[in-house]
């Protein structure tokens, strides 16, 4: 029981680090966007490796090859991530997701659910922030037309695979669970995140603190060390005036000198000290604005997808097209002001 128990918390902390632990590889202001990265492109390697199972259970050949290559574009993605290499890892993984649910799409059909992953993944490209947005809007346009030539051309063809409905109700209702359990973790990564990120700032604020007292202490010495010696000349000298009095105002412009540096060191440790309580303020809003602005809109577009397959072309364009095009621009919105507040608190943090 010892060794099994030894062994389990071995692969408990292992699995932690895993998850937790940055690579060197990876530079500090990509730290958030990795996180999510590496959880999305791990959780759906270990999906593609569940589906090889249940394909060959239910005798689907054609999707369970599917699976090893995407198994390895994603595998070849979490290295890329782990590396550094974060854009072309973010390529190689919305590629592959926008192509396999078009193939799942033409092999099992749209009820399958399949094609939910699509607008889960296009969010991708919108959490790094430091992505071009040449790059943002390329790969966002492209999950968008693919959806819609799923939906307009692939939709209504029937599948090449005929499924029992059995199953076809239990691929939905898994792919549309693992979409919002995608969507979950992420806003618990977000969470986490900020949180590495306010204490990484304290530990910077009480880190200069240190240094700041450091310098204020090793001045003090300097002046006591220089009091000494000055005193021990005036013992030196004390038969002749002149010397003493010439030593007297040197003393006097050394504890005017350190009286400055003192004031100047103490000025500065306050202003660094406000500017760090103000970058906090400006990663709270902007994980507050996150939990709030971002998640409704996205929520009403995953709302608005799972009753398209209830409604038809005409139905859906009258009446739920118009909004996700509201929600669509609502997201834009708040994400354009999430990297406003981004890049503020980015340039308090650099006029530090």
């Amino acid at each position: 029981m010892v060794t099994s128990n030894s062994f389990f918390g071995r692969l408990a902390n292992s699995a932690s680090r895993y998850f937790t632990a940055i690579p060197g590889f990876v530079r500090e202001e990509n730290y958030w966007f990795y996180n999510i990265s590496n959880l999305a492109y791990t959780l759906i390697t270990l999906l593609h490796c569940s589906w090889i199972v249940v394909f060959m259970n239910i005798g689907q050949s054609a999707m369970m090859l599917v699976q090893f290559g995407s198994i390895a574009l994603y595998i070849s993605a979490l290295v890329l991530n782990r590396r550094g290499h974060h854009n072309a890892a973010m390529i190689i993984g919305i590629l592959e997701a926008t192509v396999h649910q078009g193939i799942a799409v033409r092999l099992l059909g749209w009820g399958a659910g399949f094609q939910n992953f699509i607008p889960l993944i296009a969010i991708l490209p919108f959490l790094k922030h430091n992505a071009s947005w040449f790059l943002k809007i390329g790969l966002g346009v492209g999950c968008t037309l693919f959806y819609l030539v799923i939906d307009f051309f692939i939709k209504n063809e029937p599948p090449l695979f005929q499924l029992k409905q059995t199953q076809v109700d239990l691929f939905n209702f898994s792919n549309s669970v693992m979409c919002f359990l995608l969507a979950a973790l992420w806003g618990i990564v977000l969470s986490v995140s900020y949180q590495r990120t306010v204490a990484a700032l304290l530990k910077k604020e009480q880190e200069l603190k240190a240094v700041e007292q450091a310098g204020i202490l090793r001045q003090l010495e300097l002046k006591e060390r220089d009091n000494e010696i000055f005193q021990l000349r005036n013992v030196e000298l004390k038969n002749s005036n002149d010397e003493i009095l010439h030593q007297k105002r040197l003393i006097e412009e050394l504890v005017s000198e350190q009286e400055k540096i003192i004031e100047i060191r103490t000025r500065e440790l306050a202003d660094a000290n406000t500017k760090l309580v103000q970058a906090n303020k400006k990663l709270l809003e902007l994980i507050q604005y996150n939990a709030h602005n971002i998640r409704e809109p996205l929520t009403r577009l995953m709302g608005a997808m799972l009753v398209m397959e209830y409604m038809t072309i005409e139905e859906f364009r009258e009446e739920i097209w118009p909004q996700m095009e509201k929600a669509v621009q609502d997201l834009d919105k708040a994400i354009k002001e999430v990297i406003t507040i981004a890049d503020n608190t980015v340039k308090l943090q650099g006029g530090q």
